[in-house]
């Protein structure tokens, strides 16, 4: 389940230098990328399985995924376990549709851990079967075979969603006119809001949509700038667990499986420069080192 992990030093710099300009500007960044949006939809992003009482057999996913419609949320993702037998996989995707019934979207995110071929083709099937709305990062190779993706593509009917672990804008494109993704992963913390903007504007291009990975204020800034885009990731959340983003690191802002309104929206942040308000005081407090560049 090794995943790229270079090339990701300019993500927060570019987020703090649109930060700025926003502040400097007095608005929120997404009004400097033409934003229009005030609020965005989310879909509940669970925790990998575990076998502690939680998260830990098909039957607990699918009540879990009532408990989020039930809250609101119009679609929600399984991550799946570590080196689950395939069958078990496959049996949380089936019972998950079963227990939600048709009205939200499903979604499954094995994380590059399925051992070979023949196990994605079956989870993919049995997305098919229970029509998920996307089918993520299967393979063991990184999430980087264009190749084995459009393989995969030809022998279901589940969209793929890839290129969270390729970096920079040509390798995300490559992916799409290789016909091996369906939509388009975009990670602000990995490329920066530089970055993703130009991807999604490229995807548009393409007639595709790109989804942003993981829950942040910059985040719901660029996704209230552009149209081809469909859920904010809340994750990773749990039934018994709290959520895996430390809440108290904004004071504005909130990324618990109950920040969501009754539509299961999120808003998008007004204040100047990312939306919000960094609790300094959290950070002082947790801080471990200080390095300084003259």
């Amino acid at each position: 389940a090794l995943r790229q992990a270079a090339r990701m030093g300019v993500g927060p710099i570019d987020m703090a230098l649109w930060d700025i300009a926003g502040k400097l500007f007095d608005v929120p960044i997404h009004k400097l990328l033409g934003g229009y949006k005030e609020s965005v939809p989310c879909y509940a992003s669970t925790y990998h399985g575990d076998h502690a009482g939680g998260l830990d057999s098909p039957e607990a996913y699918a009540a879990f995924a009532q408990q989020c419609r039930d809250m609101g949320y119009p679609a929600f993702k399984i991550h799946g376990w570590n080196k689950a037998p395939v069958a078990q996989e496959v049996a949380t995707v089936l019972a998950v549709r079963e227990a939600v019934g048709t009205g939200m979207d499903l979604m499954v995110d094995p994380a590059c851990e399925l051992t070979t071929f023949g196990d994605a083709l079956k989870v993919g099937r049995a997305c098919d079967e229970a029509d998920f709305f996307w089918y993520e990062d299967p393979f063991r190779d990184g999430g980087i075979s264009q190749f084995a993706h459009r393989k995969l593509r030809q022998l279901i009917r589940t969209p793929l969603l890839q290129t969270e672990h390729v970096r920079s804008l040509e390798p995300h494109i490559d992916f799409a006119l290789a016909d091996a993704t369906d939509y388009i992963r975009g990670d602000i913390g990995y490329d920066g809001i530089t970055g993703v903007m130009k991807l999604a504007h490229a995807a548009e291009s393409l007639g595709m949509d790109i989804e942003f990975h993981g829950p942040h204020p910059a985040a719901r800034q660029c996704m209230a700038a552009i149209r081809n885009t469909n859920y904010y990731e809340m994750g990773l959340v749990h039934p018994n667990a709290p959520a895996s983003h430390p809440d108290e690191l904004y004071l504005d802002h909130s990324d618990r499986l109950d920040s969501i309104d009754e539509r299961g929206h999120v808003p998008v942040g007004q204040a100047p420069g990312l939306g919000a308000q960094i609790n300094w005081e959290w950070v002082e407090a947790h801080r471990t080192d200080v390095q300084t560049y003259d």
